[in-house]
Parts: structure tokens; sequence; C-alpha cells
């Protein structure tokens, strides 16, 4: 998937980078979803709730909401239409708007009234790319290679107790859960890729940013 700015975005949707949403017509019908710039700025979604199947919506107007721990955000239509489905796999695990949000992680479909006419406020991802790194960088947006389910700031800590901790936290949670840890330890990398291999958990990601070290991990199966 194409990245800007570190961020995945997929190449067969447009676009309302204002709205921040995307559309993808398909037979009559529209599926909606966020982007990755809502994807990514609100931490792991906790919540999502959806307008009634049937309801007629207005461009820009509400479709539903999302909520995560650093966010509440209303997900707007870029297309005046019927609501004809939503994405009830959201109800259970509204983590797929982080992890997955151009595919599972769609919100809703609607029957579009006038695509024709609106279909010019919506961008390819070439058009598009601007306005999104623009904004990408005016919000502070940072995409990983997997979207994170528990942060780890550990600023001023020696690695040592660093790996004592993660130890912990990986061992009380599910298989495949991905952790974001932050560090300014200057040894973090190495003793990192040690854990990693002594472990047998995936060292999915390294990135130094100034003095901080960012480390994304993930549990083995």
């Amino acid at each position: 998937m194409p990245k800007i700015s570190d961020c995945p975005f997929a190449e067969d949707v447009l676009y309302d980078p204002e709205l921040d949403v995307w559309a993808r017509a398909e037979e009559g019908t529209v599926t909606v979803g966020i982007d990755t710039v809502l994807a990514w700025i609100s931490g792991p979604f906790t919540s999502v709730s959806f307008k009634e199947v049937g309801t007629m919506v207005e461009r820009g107007k509400s479709l539903g909401y999302v909520e995560g721990p650093r966010h509440f955000d209303t997900v707007r239509t870029p297309l005046t239409g019927r609501i004809t489905r939503v994405n009830s796999s959201l109800d259970e695990d509204p983590k797929l708007l982080n992890h997955d949000p151009y595919g599972r992680g769609w919100f809703v479909q609607i029957e579009p009234l006038r695509f024709e006419e609106e279909r010019g406020a919506l961008s390819d991802l070439q058009a598009a790319r601007a306005p999104l790194e623009r904004k990408i960088k005016q919000l502070s947006v940072r995409c990983f290679a997997e979207f994170p389910d528990v942060e780890m700031y550990e600023i001023g800590s020696e690695c040592a107790g660093i790996l004592v901790k993660l130890d912990g936290l990986v061992a009380r949670s599910p298989a495949a859960t991905v952790v974001h840890l932050v560090s300014d330890d200057v040894t973090s990398e190495i003793e990192l890729i040690a854990w990693s291999e002594r472990t047998g958990n995936e060292l999915v990601e390294t990135r130094r940013e100034g003095n901080l070290f960012h480390f994304i991990v993930k549990k083995a199966r």
C-alpha cells in the first residue's frame, strides 16, 4: 500500500481529506470509511455508533461516531445518499477501524443520490496526496508498520527495567498484541533486538526521532 509520510493509504478509493473519509463505488453502492489520518490520531478505538439503516444523509453530515482514548469524532458522509448497511463487526471489534480501515474496517454503505455531481469533491490518491501530507504534518500524525494495541512510554528508565515490564505486559496479553515502546536509553535498540531473538516475539519496526527510540513489538502467535 502506498505511503505518505510513513502512513499507508489505499489506491482504489476516492478521498475527501477535509472530512477524513474515503469512498469506494461498486455497482450503485458506495462504501464509506475513515482514512488513515483519523485511524491513527485517536488511539485504539473503543466504541462506534451508526445512524440507522434507511437514514437519508446530505454530504458532510453525520453517518455516526467513533471514540478512542485520545479523540472523539463524527464520521461524515462524502456523498448524499441513503444508508443501506452498517458494518456491525465494528460493534464487537472497533479496532478494525485502526488495523484495516480500507478493508474489514469499512464504516457504512450508502445508495448515492447525486454521485456524478458530487464526485468532483473527491480525489484519487495522487490528487489527494498534497492535502493529506499537509494534514499529517498539521496534526503530527505518526504512523508505524502496525497499529499498536498498547503504548509504553519509558523515558528516563534503564533498559533492563523496561524489559522486565515488557515481559510482564506481553505475558498477560493475547497473541499478536502490538506494543509501541518509547525509550531514551541509548542501549535500547541493541537490547530489544536481543530480547526479540531470546523470546521469539517480533521486533516489527525500530525508529529513532531525536533522542527517542520507538519500537513496534508484536507478541508471537
